[in-house]
């Protein structure tokens, strides 16, 4: 994914190209200031294709097909750019889900069926980049670090066991906006994370998953 991004930022970059040809051709496009704000809500999906945690003293437990809700939002601040925008994002995320489907290995090689509660706040952010092609479509990427709180619990491996947590990790996330009217845009976005949380004495969890969302942003 992180080899991605290299490529991300040429699209961005062709693109601005392509909106400048736009322009010049007689269109219009929102202007964002520098120094202004804009901010965005979202809801959708996060699709993990791994869960799992390295248990101390029993056997892991995993999930390659864990689906929860998803809501949150945050803001960017364009700090510069003309038609290609750029600046910070500051974003935070909520995600819940109970009895998820998991399976617990231990070393004889037996199964067992777990269910698995979880709940995940993310707060995450870094540089963007944005630009407009034509006067109403947006298009951004962004990427940084994450950090992450867990609440976690799981159920039929012999025991009830619970742990909480905080962990690191990073993302990378892009999205498209179309502009409804003044102020207001709506779009999809997609975002990227792998992150390992320490739930102290249960061990680590480690998720690496797809977010996706609808977005609706203001503030231009």
């Amino acid at each position: 994914m992180r080899a991605l991004l290299p490529l991300l930022g040429l699209m961005l970059a062709s693109c601005s190209l392509t909106a400048a040809q736009q322009e010049g051709a007689g269109g219009g496009r929102p202007v964002w200031h520098d120094g202004q704000t804009l901010l965005q809500g979202y809801f959708g999906v996060s699709d993990y294709r791994k869960v799992r945690v390295d248990a101390i003293g029993a056997p892991d437990v995993e999930s390659d097909d864990a689906q929860l809700p998803l809501i949150g939002g945050g803001a960017q601040l364009k700090l510069g750019g003309g038609r290609l925008d750029a600046g910070l994002e500051g974003m935070i995320s909520f995600t819940s889900r109970a009895d998820i489907a998991a399976f617990a290995a231990s070393g004889s090689g037996a199964v067992v069926a777990v269910d698995v509660d979880l709940l995940l706040v993310d707060l995450y952010g870094g540089p963007f980049l944005s630009v407009f092609l034509g006067d109403r479509l947006r298009v951004y990427a962004a990427t940084g670090p994450l950090m992450e709180w867990a609440s976690y619990g799981q159920s039929g491996n012999g025991a009830d066991d619970e742990g909480t947590g905080f962990g690191t990790g990073a993302y990378a996330r892009g999205g498209l906006e179309w502009v409804l009217g003044p102020d207001v845009m709506l779009g999809f976005g997609l975002r990227w994370s792998d992150s390992t949380v320490d739930l102290g004495q249960m061990g680590d969890m480690e998720l690496d998953g797809v977010q996706y969302m609808v977005t609706l942003s203001r503030g231009l």
